[in-house]
């Protein structure tokens, strides 16, 4: 993936560069999944929260995927609340951290986030 980010990296840039081309919220999606599916979940981070347009919860939701995948509960966190705060009622987003939380036995913070759930009136349903 590494060579494939460089890669982006230049396609991205050139576009406005060298083409004069406004990057749209594609763009950046592109570039932010990219970047998580790497590893580089910092450097996601950071570019989704520095876009020149608002990131969707959508954005957000990737980059979460992408640190239950390389296991960065830390990141996740701070991710979930970005997320959170545009998309409140992504339930995909409240159950991965709930597994995540249960996946480090942090049971307290998995608790609290299943309250948060219940007071919003927020079902995990369950498989057959």
């Amino acid at each position: 993936h590494v060579g494939l980010v460089d890669e982006a990296w230049g396609y991205f840039n050139s576009m406005s560069k060298v083409y004069g081309l406004n990057h749209e919220l594609e763009h950046y999606a592109a570039v932010a999944d990219l970047l998580g599916r790497a590893g580089k979940l910092e450097e996601a981070y950071d570019f989704i929260s520095n876009m020149r347009v608002e990131p969707t919860g959508s954005v957000w939701s990737m980059l979460l995927s992408s640190c239950s995948v390389h296991k960065n509960l830390e990141l996740a966190e701070k991710v979930a609340e970005k997320l959170f705060a545009v998309d409140s009622e992504n339930m995909g987003a409240y159950v991965l951290m709930c597994n995540m939380y249960a996946a480090n036995g942090r049971w307290k913070e998995m608790a609290k986030l299943r309250l948060r759930m219940k007071k919003r009136g927020m079902r995990k349903k369950t498989s057959l």
